[in-house]
Protein backbone atom coordinates (compact mmCIF):
# COMPACT_ATOMS: atom_id res chain seq x y z
CA UNK A 1 0.00 0.00 0.00
CA UNK A 2 1.41 3.26 -1.13
CA UNK A 3 1.07 5.86 1.50
CA UNK A 4 1.03 9.37 1.37
CA UNK A 5 0.30 11.73 4.47
CA UNK A 6 -1.93 14.88 4.22
CA UNK A 7 -3.21 17.42 7.09
CA UNK A 8 -6.28 18.13 7.66
CA UNK A 9 -6.57 21.72 8.70
CA UNK A 10 -8.22 23.07 11.78
CA UNK A 11 -11.36 23.91 12.35
CA UNK A 12 -11.21 27.09 10.42
CA UNK A 13 -14.28 28.08 8.03
CA UNK A 14 -14.75 25.74 5.29
CA UNK A 15 -14.13 26.74 2.39
CA UNK A 16 -17.09 28.55 0.51
CA UNK A 17 -18.23 26.59 -2.46
CA UNK A 18 -17.31 22.60 -1.88
CA UNK A 19 -17.76 20.79 -4.70
CA UNK A 20 -18.49 17.17 -4.91
CA UNK A 21 -17.93 14.58 -2.56
CA UNK A 22 -15.78 11.97 -2.05
CA UNK A 23 -16.07 8.54 0.21
CA UNK A 24 -13.50 8.53 3.12
CA UNK A 25 -12.48 5.87 5.98
CA UNK A 26 -10.98 5.26 9.03
CA UNK A 27 -7.40 5.04 8.62
CA UNK A 28 -6.65 0.96 9.11
CA UNK A 29 -3.46 1.60 11.29
CA UNK A 30 -2.11 3.69 14.14
CA UNK A 31 -1.34 7.22 14.32
CA UNK A 32 0.37 9.72 16.83
CA UNK A 33 1.34 13.24 16.77
CA UNK A 34 4.37 14.10 18.28
CA UNK A 35 4.32 10.71 20.60
CA UNK A 36 0.73 11.12 21.72
CA UNK A 37 -1.51 7.87 20.14
CA UNK A 38 -4.55 9.52 18.25
CA UNK A 39 -7.63 7.85 19.38
CA UNK A 40 -9.47 7.18 16.31
CA UNK A 41 -12.71 5.63 17.66
CA UNK A 42 -13.72 8.46 19.93
CA UNK A 43 -11.83 11.43 18.19
CA UNK A 44 -14.40 14.49 17.02
CA UNK A 45 -12.55 15.04 14.11
CA UNK A 46 -11.41 11.73 13.00
CA UNK A 47 -8.54 10.74 10.66
CA UNK A 48 -9.22 10.05 7.26
CA UNK A 49 -8.32 7.81 4.54
CA UNK A 50 -9.06 8.47 0.87
CA UNK A 51 -7.11 6.88 -2.10
CA UNK A 52 -4.57 5.24 0.21
CA UNK A 53 -3.69 8.74 1.73
CA UNK A 54 -4.08 9.97 5.53
CA UNK A 55 -5.69 12.62 6.09
CA UNK A 56 -5.02 14.64 9.75
CA UNK A 57 -7.47 16.61 11.59
CA UNK A 58 -6.20 20.02 12.33
CA UNK A 59 -8.03 21.18 15.02
CA UNK A 60 -6.59 23.95 17.06
CA UNK A 61 -5.01 21.41 19.66
CA UNK A 62 -3.11 19.58 16.17
CA UNK A 63 -2.28 23.00 15.06
CA UNK A 64 -0.55 24.11 17.95
CA UNK A 65 1.17 20.85 18.74
CA UNK A 66 2.76 20.89 15.04
CA UNK A 67 3.92 24.64 14.96
CA UNK A 68 1.47 25.40 12.50
CA UNK A 69 -0.90 29.08 12.20
CA UNK A 70 -3.85 29.90 9.72
CA UNK A 71 -5.96 32.30 9.48
CA UNK A 72 -9.41 32.71 6.97
CA UNK A 73 -11.07 35.20 5.34
CA UNK A 74 -13.71 35.91 2.43
CA UNK A 75 -10.81 37.26 0.14
CA UNK A 76 -8.37 35.83 0.68
CA UNK A 77 -9.20 32.31 1.95
CA UNK A 78 -7.05 29.74 3.42
CA UNK A 79 -3.75 30.84 4.74
CA UNK A 80 -1.38 28.33 5.74
CA UNK A 81 2.15 28.71 7.68
CA UNK A 82 4.49 27.16 9.55
CA UNK A 83 5.21 29.41 12.96
CA UNK A 84 7.18 32.17 12.67
CA UNK A 85 7.27 33.52 15.95
CA UNK A 86 10.64 33.88 17.99
CA UNK A 87 11.42 32.88 20.60
CA UNK A 88 9.75 29.72 19.50
CA UNK A 89 7.08 28.15 21.48
CA UNK A 90 7.82 25.22 24.04
CA UNK A 91 5.03 22.29 23.89
CA UNK A 92 5.73 21.36 27.75
CA UNK A 93 2.25 19.24 27.44
CA UNK A 94 1.79 16.20 25.66
CA UNK A 95 -1.36 17.25 22.58
CA UNK A 96 -4.47 17.56 23.69
CA UNK A 97 -7.13 15.98 21.37
CA UNK A 98 -10.94 16.55 20.52
CA UNK A 99 -12.97 13.87 21.94
CA UNK A 100 -16.47 12.47 22.61
CA UNK A 101 -17.47 9.87 24.79
CA UNK A 102 -19.65 8.22 21.86
CA UNK A 103 -17.66 5.12 20.02
CA UNK A 104 -17.30 6.53 16.30
CA UNK A 105 -18.66 3.71 13.99
CA UNK A 106 -16.57 2.36 11.28
CA UNK A 107 -17.44 2.66 7.73
CA UNK A 108 -17.60 5.58 5.53
CA UNK A 109 -17.54 9.41 5.36
CA UNK A 110 -18.72 11.95 3.13
CA UNK A 111 -15.91 14.45 2.48
CA UNK A 112 -16.12 17.73 -0.09
CA UNK A 113 -13.56 19.04 -2.24
CA UNK A 114 -12.58 22.56 -1.95
CA UNK A 115 -12.69 25.01 -3.99
CA UNK A 116 -11.93 28.13 -2.17
CA UNK A 117 -8.49 30.21 -1.97
CA UNK A 118 -5.09 28.19 -0.27
CA UNK A 119 -2.48 29.53 -0.01
CA UNK A 120 0.59 27.63 2.33
CA UNK A 121 4.17 29.56 2.81
CA UNK A 122 3.01 32.17 0.40
CA UNK A 123 2.72 29.20 -2.45
CA UNK A 124 -0.79 29.42 -4.23
CA UNK A 125 -2.54 25.70 -4.24
CA UNK A 126 -4.29 24.96 -7.41
CA UNK A 127 -7.04 22.57 -5.58
CA UNK A 128 -8.53 21.90 -8.83
CA UNK A 129 -5.56 19.90 -10.08
CA UNK A 130 -3.71 18.92 -6.85
CA UNK A 131 -3.86 14.50 -7.26
CA UNK A 132 -4.90 14.95 -3.76
CA UNK A 133 -7.40 17.78 -2.82
CA UNK A 134 -7.69 19.93 0.37
CA UNK A 135 -11.34 18.12 1.39
CA UNK A 136 -13.82 19.65 3.57
CA UNK A 137 -15.97 17.16 6.37
CA UNK A 138 -17.53 18.61 9.21
CA UNK A 139 -17.15 22.28 8.39
CA UNK A 140 -13.31 21.42 8.97
CA UNK A 141 -10.75 21.92 6.05
CA UNK A 142 -8.56 18.83 5.09
CA UNK A 143 -5.11 20.61 3.63
CA UNK A 144 -3.47 17.86 1.61
CA UNK A 145 0.29 17.29 3.40
CA UNK A 146 2.70 15.48 0.12
CA UNK A 147 5.94 15.46 1.49
CA UNK A 148 6.91 18.53 -0.10
CA UNK A 149 3.90 20.17 2.13
CA UNK A 150 4.25 18.67 5.27
CA UNK A 151 8.39 17.94 5.33
CA UNK A 152 10.00 20.66 3.23
CA UNK A 153 7.63 23.45 3.72
CA UNK A 154 5.97 23.14 7.34
CA UNK A 155 9.02 20.97 9.05
CA UNK A 156 7.22 18.14 10.27
CA UNK A 157 8.45 14.54 9.99
CA UNK A 158 6.52 11.90 8.62
CA UNK A 159 7.87 8.33 10.25
CA UNK A 160 5.97 5.13 9.22
CA UNK A 161 6.19 1.60 10.24
CA UNK A 162 4.15 -1.45 9.80
CA UNK A 163 4.18 -1.98 13.48
CA UNK A 164 3.73 1.37 15.01
CA UNK A 165 1.68 2.74 12.30
CA UNK A 166 1.94 6.99 11.19
CA UNK A 167 4.04 9.31 13.41
CA UNK A 168 3.70 13.53 12.82
CA UNK A 169 6.34 15.09 14.57
CA UNK A 170 5.82 19.08 14.67
CA UNK A 171 6.63 22.27 16.31
CA UNK A 172 9.29 20.70 18.85
CA UNK A 173 11.54 23.46 19.59
CA UNK A 174 13.74 23.47 23.18
CA UNK A 175 17.34 22.30 21.06
CA UNK A 176 18.66 25.39 20.02
CA UNK A 177 21.50 25.85 17.55
CA UNK A 178 25.24 23.16 18.28
CA UNK A 179 27.19 25.16 20.51
CA UNK A 180 29.98 22.80 20.52
CA UNK A 181 31.76 19.43 20.98
CA UNK A 182 34.73 17.39 23.04
CA UNK A 183 35.49 14.12 23.19
CA UNK A 184 32.39 12.76 25.04
CA UNK A 185 29.49 14.74 23.58
CA UNK A 186 27.99 17.56 21.26
CA UNK A 187 26.40 20.82 23.00
CA UNK A 188 23.51 22.60 22.41
CA UNK A 189 21.93 26.04 23.13
CA UNK A 190 18.55 25.43 25.11
CA UNK A 191 15.25 27.25 24.27
CA UNK A 192 14.56 26.95 28.37
CA UNK A 193 17.20 29.14 28.65
CA UNK A 194 15.16 31.74 31.04
CA UNK A 195 16.23 29.25 33.58
CA UNK A 196 19.45 29.76 33.81
CA UNK A 197 20.05 25.77 35.03
CA UNK A 198 18.83 25.04 31.48
CA UNK A 199 20.99 27.01 29.44
CA UNK A 200 22.58 24.17 27.80
CA UNK A 201 21.77 20.63 27.01
CA UNK A 202 24.86 18.21 26.87
CA UNK A 203 24.36 15.17 24.25
CA UNK A 204 26.74 11.95 25.08
CA UNK A 205 28.37 10.87 21.73
CA UNK A 206 27.74 7.41 22.53
CA UNK A 207 24.68 6.47 24.17
CA UNK A 208 22.42 9.84 23.10
CA UNK A 209 21.93 10.54 27.02
CA UNK A 210 21.01 14.14 27.90
CA UNK A 211 21.95 16.46 30.47
CA UNK A 212 21.31 20.10 31.70
CA UNK A 213 24.29 22.54 31.59
CA UNK A 214 23.99 25.88 33.32
CA UNK A 215 24.78 30.04 32.45
CA UNK A 216 28.37 29.53 33.05
CA UNK A 217 28.79 26.32 30.59
CA UNK A 218 26.77 28.68 28.09
CA UNK A 219 29.13 31.31 28.76
CA UNK A 220 32.43 29.30 28.09
CA UNK A 221 31.03 27.52 24.82
CA UNK A 222 30.19 30.94 23.28
CA UNK A 223 33.69 32.58 24.45
CA UNK A 224 35.07 29.50 22.94
CA UNK A 225 33.56 30.59 20.01
CA UNK A 226 33.67 34.42 19.52
CA UNK A 227 35.97 36.65 17.47
CA UNK A 228 37.73 37.65 20.26
CA UNK A 229 39.56 34.21 21.09
CA UNK A 230 43.18 32.71 19.22
CA UNK A 231 41.74 31.63 15.59
CA UNK A 232 41.47 28.35 14.72
CA UNK A 233 44.47 26.21 13.32
CA UNK A 234 44.53 27.10 9.75
CA UNK A 235 42.66 30.15 10.80
CA UNK A 236 44.82 32.85 9.95
CA UNK A 237 46.80 34.66 11.99
CA UNK A 238 46.86 38.58 12.66
CA UNK A 239 50.12 40.43 10.68
CA UNK A 240 50.96 43.98 10.61
CA UNK A 241 50.69 45.83 7.07
CA UNK A 242 52.35 49.63 6.00
CA UNK A 243 50.14 52.08 5.01
CA UNK A 244 51.77 54.53 2.72
CA UNK A 245 48.89 57.31 1.56
CA UNK A 246 46.53 54.61 -0.26
CA UNK A 247 48.81 52.15 -0.67
CA UNK A 248 49.37 49.05 1.56
CA UNK A 249 52.33 47.01 1.80
CA UNK A 250 53.22 43.26 3.02
CA UNK A 251 56.79 43.71 4.05
CA UNK A 252 58.12 45.82 0.60
CA UNK A 253 55.51 44.13 -1.51
CA UNK A 254 52.33 46.42 -2.62
CA UNK A 255 49.48 44.14 -2.20
CA UNK A 256 46.74 46.66 -2.20
CA UNK A 257 46.08 50.38 -3.38
CA UNK A 258 42.84 51.76 -1.39
CA UNK A 259 40.05 53.19 -3.58
CA UNK A 260 37.63 56.32 -2.47
CA UNK A 261 35.10 53.82 -1.50
CA UNK A 262 37.98 52.30 0.71
CA UNK A 263 38.76 55.61 2.56
CA UNK A 264 35.39 57.18 3.20
CA UNK A 265 34.73 58.15 6.38
CA UNK A 266 31.40 57.98 8.35
CA UNK A 267 30.66 62.03 10.05
CA UNK A 268 29.64 60.94 13.47
CA UNK A 269 31.61 57.83 13.51
CA UNK A 270 34.93 58.29 11.64
CA UNK A 271 37.33 56.15 9.17
CA UNK A 272 37.03 52.43 8.77
CA UNK A 273 38.20 49.73 11.33
CA UNK A 274 41.57 48.26 9.35
CA UNK A 275 41.92 43.95 9.88
CA UNK A 276 44.88 42.38 8.72
CA UNK A 277 44.68 38.34 8.61
CA UNK A 278 47.84 36.16 7.40
CA UNK A 279 46.93 32.80 6.15
CA UNK A 280 49.72 30.07 5.25
CA UNK A 281 49.35 28.84 1.71
CA UNK A 282 52.43 26.41 2.40
CA UNK A 283 54.71 26.08 -0.36
CA UNK A 284 52.17 28.07 -1.91
CA UNK A 285 52.68 31.36 -0.04
CA UNK A 286 51.05 33.35 1.91
CA UNK A 287 47.11 34.59 1.51
CA UNK A 288 46.59 38.20 3.49
CA UNK A 289 42.82 39.16 3.92
CA UNK A 290 42.37 42.82 4.20
CA UNK A 291 38.88 43.91 5.88
CA UNK A 292 37.42 47.35 6.43
CA UNK A 293 34.30 48.12 8.41
CA UNK A 294 33.07 51.47 9.22
CA UNK A 295 32.04 51.34 12.88
CA UNK A 296 28.34 52.03 12.20
CA UNK A 297 25.54 51.18 14.36
CA UNK A 298 23.54 48.79 12.16
CA UNK A 299 21.00 45.94 12.72
CA UNK A 300 22.26 42.91 12.25
CA UNK A 301 26.18 41.99 10.91
CA UNK A 302 28.48 44.31 9.78
CA UNK A 303 30.90 42.68 7.59
CA UNK A 304 32.35 45.57 5.99
CA UNK A 305 34.43 44.95 2.99
CA UNK A 306 37.04 42.43 2.69
CA UNK A 307 40.10 42.10 -0.03
CA UNK A 308 41.91 38.42 -0.03
CA UNK A 309 45.65 38.69 -2.00
CA UNK A 310 47.66 35.71 -2.77
CA UNK A 311 51.30 36.59 -2.61
CA UNK A 312 53.72 34.07 -3.73
CA UNK A 313 57.04 34.68 -5.49
CA UNK A 314 57.37 38.49 -5.05
CA UNK A 315 53.30 38.94 -6.84
CA UNK A 316 50.27 40.03 -5.50
CA UNK A 317 46.96 38.39 -6.78
CA UNK A 318 43.54 39.43 -5.51
CA UNK A 319 41.12 37.02 -5.53
CA UNK A 320 38.11 38.25 -7.27
CA UNK A 321 35.92 34.78 -6.17
CA UNK A 322 36.36 35.33 -2.43
CA UNK A 323 35.02 38.72 -1.38
CA UNK A 324 34.74 37.87 1.97
CA UNK A 325 36.34 36.78 5.41
CA UNK A 326 38.43 32.98 5.13
CA UNK A 327 37.46 30.46 7.46
CA UNK A 328 40.38 28.49 6.38
CA UNK A 329 43.45 27.85 4.35
CA UNK A 330 44.20 24.37 4.15
CA UNK A 331 47.88 23.25 2.86
CA UNK A 332 47.20 19.59 1.49
CA UNK A 333 50.24 16.51 1.34
CA UNK A 334 49.86 16.64 -2.31
CA UNK A 335 51.06 20.51 -2.47
CA UNK A 336 47.63 21.68 -3.19
CA UNK A 337 45.68 24.05 -0.80
CA UNK A 338 42.21 24.34 -0.14
CA UNK A 339 40.91 28.13 0.58
CA UNK A 340 37.21 28.09 2.28
CA UNK A 341 34.55 30.52 3.34
CA UNK A 342 31.58 29.41 5.47
CA UNK A 343 28.07 31.08 4.48
CA UNK A 344 27.77 34.40 6.56
CA UNK A 345 24.56 34.79 8.56
CA UNK A 346 22.44 37.36 7.66
CA UNK A 347 19.67 39.80 9.72
CA UNK A 348 17.25 36.77 9.22
CA UNK A 349 18.85 33.65 7.70
CA UNK A 350 22.30 32.96 5.71
CA UNK A 351 23.48 35.56 2.62
CA UNK A 352 23.22 33.39 -0.21
CA UNK A 353 26.43 33.06 -2.46
CA UNK A 354 28.80 33.61 0.31
CA UNK A 355 30.11 30.26 1.20
CA UNK A 356 33.20 29.47 -1.39
CA UNK A 357 35.37 27.18 -1.66
CA UNK A 358 38.38 26.63 -4.21
CA UNK A 359 41.59 24.94 -4.62
CA UNK A 360 45.12 26.51 -5.80
CA UNK A 361 46.71 23.57 -7.63
CA UNK A 362 50.23 22.00 -7.56
CA UNK A 363 50.58 24.22 -10.29
CA UNK A 364 49.32 27.37 -9.04
CA UNK A 365 46.26 27.43 -10.66
CA UNK A 366 43.27 28.45 -8.63
CA UNK A 367 39.82 27.11 -9.31
CA UNK A 368 36.60 27.54 -7.19
CA UNK A 369 34.12 24.61 -6.76
CA UNK A 370 31.35 27.16 -6.87
CA UNK A 371 32.35 27.63 -10.74
CA UNK A 372 33.53 24.44 -11.66
CA UNK A 373 30.26 22.79 -10.53
CA UNK A 374 27.57 25.83 -11.11
CA UNK A 375 26.85 26.09 -7.42
CA UNK A 376 25.87 29.22 -5.59
CA UNK A 377 26.99 27.69 -2.29
CA UNK A 378 29.63 25.03 -1.52
CA UNK A 379 29.56 24.89 2.55
CA UNK A 380 32.74 22.89 3.73
CA UNK A 381 32.04 20.97 6.26
CA UNK A 382 34.19 22.02 10.01
CA UNK A 383 35.52 25.23 8.99
CA UNK A 384 34.03 26.86 12.09
CA UNK A 385 34.54 24.16 14.40
CA UNK A 386 37.24 25.48 16.83
CA UNK A 387 37.74 21.95 18.50
CA UNK A 388 38.68 20.43 14.83
CA UNK A 389 42.18 21.15 13.71
CA UNK A 390 42.34 20.49 10.10
CA UNK A 391 38.97 19.90 8.20
CA UNK A 392 40.23 17.87 5.68
CA UNK A 393 40.73 14.51 6.11
CA UNK A 394 44.83 12.88 5.20
CA UNK A 395 44.08 12.82 1.67
CA UNK A 396 43.33 16.45 1.92
CA UNK A 397 39.66 16.00 0.86
CA UNK A 398 36.43 17.61 2.22
CA UNK A 399 33.34 16.90 3.41
CA UNK A 400 31.00 19.12 1.77
CA UNK A 401 27.02 20.53 1.42
CA UNK A 402 25.76 21.36 -2.18
CA UNK A 403 22.65 23.37 -1.55
CA UNK A 404 21.38 22.58 -5.24
CA UNK A 405 21.32 26.44 -6.94
CA UNK A 406 23.04 27.74 -9.29
CA UNK A 407 25.33 30.69 -9.08
CA UNK A 408 22.11 32.55 -10.67
CA UNK A 409 19.84 30.83 -7.57
CA UNK A 410 17.78 28.93 -9.99
CA UNK A 411 17.54 25.29 -8.67
CA UNK A 412 19.28 22.03 -10.42
CA UNK A 413 19.52 18.41 -9.30
CA UNK A 414 22.14 18.42 -7.23
CA UNK A 415 21.53 18.82 -3.36
CA UNK A 416 23.14 16.90 -0.90
CA UNK A 417 26.58 15.82 0.86
CA UNK A 418 29.87 15.25 -1.35
CA UNK A 419 33.22 14.25 -0.43
CA UNK A 420 35.63 16.28 -2.77
CA UNK A 421 39.30 15.66 -3.58
CA UNK A 422 42.11 17.84 -4.37
CA UNK A 423 41.55 16.80 -7.99
CA UNK A 424 38.12 18.58 -7.54
CA UNK A 425 36.47 15.04 -7.78
CA UNK A 426 33.15 15.08 -6.48
CA UNK A 427 31.38 12.03 -5.05
CA UNK A 428 27.94 12.32 -3.80
CA UNK A 429 26.79 10.60 -0.52
CA UNK A 430 23.69 11.76 -0.27
CA UNK A 431 21.02 13.16 -2.13
CA UNK A 432 19.77 14.96 1.01
CA UNK A 433 20.71 18.55 2.34
CA UNK A 434 17.84 20.06 4.63
CA UNK A 435 19.21 20.57 8.55
CA UNK A 436 21.93 22.10 9.71
CA UNK A 437 25.29 19.70 8.75
CA UNK A 438 28.12 19.50 11.55
CA UNK A 439 31.86 17.59 11.42
CA UNK A 440 33.00 17.15 14.87
CA UNK A 441 36.42 17.06 16.41
CA UNK A 442 36.34 13.28 15.65
CA UNK A 443 35.05 14.00 11.80
CA UNK A 444 32.16 12.34 12.86
CA UNK A 445 29.29 13.69 10.87
CA UNK A 446 25.65 15.08 12.17
CA UNK A 447 22.79 16.19 11.37
CA UNK A 448 20.36 18.56 13.61
CA UNK A 449 16.91 18.26 12.00
CA UNK A 450 13.98 20.36 13.23
CA UNK A 451 11.86 19.21 15.62
CA UNK A 452 14.86 18.15 18.25
CA UNK A 453 16.14 15.64 16.33
CA UNK A 454 19.78 14.88 15.75
CA UNK A 455 21.08 12.73 13.18
CA UNK A 456 24.58 10.96 13.35
CA UNK A 457 25.20 10.48 9.81
CA UNK A 458 28.07 8.51 10.19
CA UNK A 459 26.66 5.69 12.46
CA UNK A 460 23.22 6.24 10.48
CA UNK A 461 21.88 6.72 13.68
CA UNK A 462 18.91 9.03 14.86
CA UNK A 463 17.39 10.60 17.76
CA UNK A 464 14.28 12.42 18.71
CA UNK A 465 12.74 14.31 21.88
CA UNK A 466 9.52 15.88 22.36
CA UNK A 467 9.18 19.46 24.21
CA UNK A 468 7.44 18.07 27.18
CA UNK A 469 9.91 15.14 27.73
CA UNK A 470 12.73 17.63 27.89
CA UNK A 471 10.81 19.70 29.66
CA UNK A 472 10.22 17.07 32.63
CA UNK A 473 13.88 16.43 32.53
CA UNK A 474 15.52 17.81 35.58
Amino acid sequence: MTLLFFLLVSVVPMQAAASSSVKATIPPFPLKINGQEMDLLHSKYPFLFYKDITYLPLTWNNLQALGIESQWSEAEGLIIWANRNYPVPIRETPPEQDLTDAKRKSGTFSALLSDGPITMNAISIKNASEPYPFLSYQDVTYMPLTWRFVHDILQIDIRWSEKDGLHLIGGQNVFGSLLGDDDQSLYFYSMLSADPAKSVIKMNKSSYALEWKGREDLDKLLGSRSESTTPPPLGGKPVELQRKDRDLYYGDLKIYTLTDSDVWEAADFGPPVHTYTEYSAGDQGVIISINLRLPLPVIGPNYGSTYNIWVKDGKATILKDFRNKLDRVIPNPDGTVWIAAARLPGRNMYIPGTAILGLIDREGNIRTVNEQLDEADVLALGLTNPALPNPAAEDGSLYAVFLGRKKDFSEQDSAGLYKLNTKLEAVRLSDYANGEFYLDKNRTIYIQHANNTIENWTAGETRSWFDYELARME
